[in-house]
This record gives structure tokens, sequence and C-alpha cells, in this order.
């Protein structure tokens, strides 16, 4: 599954053009009342939100399964790096074959960028934001997450990834493509 297009609502349109254009280099337009950003082959659009919205999103981006130290190096030079607290910045997870990082942009949305070691889309270019593939998950918090994960996986045709669903965390999709549907505080 390839999330093409990601829509998102954001409370100040100049800061996010000035994040995503400045600290993460990716290509922006801005009009009245959206911003395009090209993230590899998906298109974000951040809409702007009434004045009372006070939301967050959590979504990742794809990195060459073996540009992860380069793309740390590249990023914490431009922005912090979110740390967990035993001061750890970088995640690996052995049942999804991957090592992540996060960090937040302007509107405090979590951002991560995510090397899937198992997929063939390795480079010996220096990294830089065209080696930031595309979306591969955004977060859909719900207060049943074991039947709107089933609602999903029977709409989109797509199943639940590497585990078996349960009522606080189910990743349905794959590595290209993964919604991330935790419990909703």
């Amino acid at each position: 599954m390839r999330i093409k297009r990601l829509e998102l609502l954001t409370d100040d349109l100049i800061a996010q053009k000035e994040f995503y254009s400045s600290v993460l280099e990716l290509p922006v337009h801005l009009e009245d009342d959206s911003l395009l950003v090209k993230a590899g082959k998906t298109d974000i659009v951040f809409t702007q939100a009434s004045a009372h919205w006070t939301g967050a999103y959590h979504f990742a981006f794809n990195i060459p399964a073996n540009q992860f130290p380069q793309a740390k190096a590249w990023l914490s030079k431009r922005i912090p790096l979110l740390k967990d607290t035993q001061g750890v910045d970088e995640f690996k997870s052995e049942s999804w074959n991957s090592t992540s990082l996060y960090f937040k942009d302007s509107a405090g949305n979590i951002l991560e960028f995510i090397a899937r070691h198992g997929q063939k889309n390795a480079t010996e270019i220096p990294f830089n934001s065209e080696q930031i593939l595309q979306v591969s998950e955004i977060g859909l918090p719900s207060k049943d997450v074991i039947s709107f994960a089933n609602e999903l996986c029977e709409k989109l045709g797509v199943s639940v990834y590497k585990q078996e669903p349960n009522e606080t965390f189910t990743p349905i999709g794959d590595e290209d493509g993964l919604f991330i549907l935790p419990v909703e505080n």
C-alpha cells in the first residue's frame, strides 16, 4: 500500500513552510490556505486549521535501508532528535527489521525517519532530502482499535502488519504504507 497523498491540518502554514523547506529541504508550494510538501513519492498537503484546533500527528518517512547513520547525522545538525527517558535517540525493531529516529516539526507533529532493512532501496548517494523516499506511516488513533483495524482491512484489502491485532496498538498495511492504529487517550 502506498500513501500517495496525505492531507493534514496545521495552525501555521508559514511556520510549516519554513520547516519543510529549510530544515528538511523538501520542495514546497504555498497557496492561500494550503501548503504542498513533496516528500519523495508522497504529497503532503497542510491546510490551515481553525483558530481553536490543537491536534498533532505522527507520520514516518522511509529512508534508504543503508542510510540510517547518514540520515541521523544530516538531521541532527538541523533539529534536535527526540529521546526516550534513558536519553536514547535511536530505536531498533527486530520484528520490523528497522531502525528509527524521531523529531518534531514546527507544529509539534512527531515525525520519524525509518530505515526498513529488508527493502531493496540502498544507495551510495550521500544522504540529503532526496533520500526521503515517501511517507510510509500515519497514526490514526481510535477508541476501539480492533474494530477500526478490522474495518480498514476489509475496506482496503490489507492486513495487520507483523503482529496480532490488539486493543492498544495495531499496524495495518505493509512497509510502503502503514496505518498505525493506537488507542485514543
